[in-house]
Order: C-alpha cells, then sequence, then structure tokens
C-alpha cells in the first residue's frame, strides 16, 4: 500500500495545478502540492466521508474546485491538510491504485459533442468499467444529458441530479425493462465525475451501437 504517486507529488510538487490520484477502491481524489511542504490541498468526492480529526477542518464550502483535467466536480476541498492524514485516507482505501491513468469517457464525451439523435432509440448506452450501464441522452453542444441509472449505482447528492423523473411510469429503455432512475438536464462534468469515479468507460462497448 505503499502511496508512490503521492510522494512523488510531495517532493516534486504539482505546480499549483491538481493532480490525480486514484485508490485502491477506484475513487479519485486530488492533489495540490508543494515540494516538501508538510501540508497539501486536497479534494474529496462526495463518496468518501471527511474524515475525523483538526487536519480536515478548513474546507472551502464555496468556491467550485477542478480536478487536472479542468472539470468542475462534485465533492468537498480541503486546505492544508497534513500529509500524515492524507497518507491514512490513502491506506484506508486499500493503498494506491496500479492504474493511474486517467479514465476514458470517449463514448460519453462524443455524445456531448454530438448529440445522441432522436427517434426510436435516442438513449446512448454505455457500460462503465465496473460493469454497470448508463443510458444518457444528449443535444449536440448544448452540455447537459438527460442520464439513466440503473438500480446498482446510486445518483450523487447535489443540485446537479435535482430533476429525476418521478411521475411518468416508464417500463422500458431501448427494448429492457427500466428499473433504475431516470435525471434531466444533468451538467455533462457532474456525468463525467460519475464515471470517472466507476473506473471510466469500459474498453468493450460492443452492441451499445
Amino acid at each position: 500500500m505503499t502511496a508512490t504517486r503521492f510522494e512523488q507529488f510531495l517532493t516534486d510538487g504539482t505546480n499549483d495545478v491538481h493532480y490525480n490520484l486514484r485508490l485502491a477502491d477506484g475513487q479519485l481524489i486530488s492533489i495540490q502540492a508543494a515540494s516538501c511542504a508538510a501540508t497539501v490541498d486536497v479534494y474529496l468526492p462526495d463518496e468518501i466521508s471527511t474524515p475525523d480529526g483538526e487536519s480536515w477542518e478548513l474546507e472551502d464550502l464555496w468556491e467550485a474546485y477542478l480536478t487536472a483535467t479542468d472539470e468542475p466536480v462534485d465533492g468537498r476541498y480541503f486546505h492544508e491538510v497534513q500529509v500524515a492524514d492524507v497518507r491514512k485516507l490513502i491506506e484506508e482505501h486499500g493503498g494506491e491504485h496500479a492504474d493511474q491513468s486517467d479514465p476514458t469517457t470517449n463514448r460519453f464525451d462524443q455524445a456531448v459533442l454530438e448529440g445522441t439523435g432522436t427517434g426510436r432509440r435516442p438513449m446512448l448506452r454505455i457500460r462503465l468499467a465496473d460493469g454497470q450501464i448508463i443510458a444518457i441522452k444528449a443535444d449536440a453542444g448544448d452540455g447537459y444529458a438527460d442520464v439513466y441509472l440503473p438500480q446498482g449505482i446510486e445518483a450523487p447528492d447535489g443540485d446537479a441530479w435535482e430533476q429525476e423523473e418521478r411521475e411518468l411510469q416508464l417500463t422500458r429503455l431501448n427494448g429492457k425493462p427500466l428499473t433504475g432512475r431516470l435525471f434531466y438536464d444533468v451538467p455533462a462534468a457532474h456525468v463525467r465525475a460519475l464515471i470517472w469515479n466507476r473506473g471510466g468507460e469500459h474498453a468493450d462497448q460492443a452492441n451499445f451501437s
């Protein structure tokens, strides 16, 4: 459970940029560090509970911070967290993941850029790295998407996911029973964050044309 990437951040610094760090359980945190500093700034996604301790008291409650890809995401941002406490957090999640490459969102990004079209099958299914399947509908260049989440995926907390379809009883999606939840007008950045937090898109998107 050696935090090799984190230790590199501490040694070299991150040049005032937030860099993602994938944990062994698939979660992504983000670190900004000065070389050899005793504290770092840390972004935690909503899925990670805030650890106890004085290190986590300097929380920024107002400004939307960015990941290394310059996309705003749901979560919380903390200033000047003691290095030892960040190491402890990493260890509590199993250490660092062996794969520190950025998760891919190519299918989603293309859908947001070009739109998903209209007609009998307007929703685009996307298989995630953990095997779950979501579906989205987007207009070209709009920056928002309607998102279907299966039962196995909880909607993140936050205003971005407030417009849920509750009245219409939808029974089928692309010929399959609809057993999950449908959300309207979710900002693309928030959908991308959800995909990233589940490891990105699966390499095999066959049969999802």
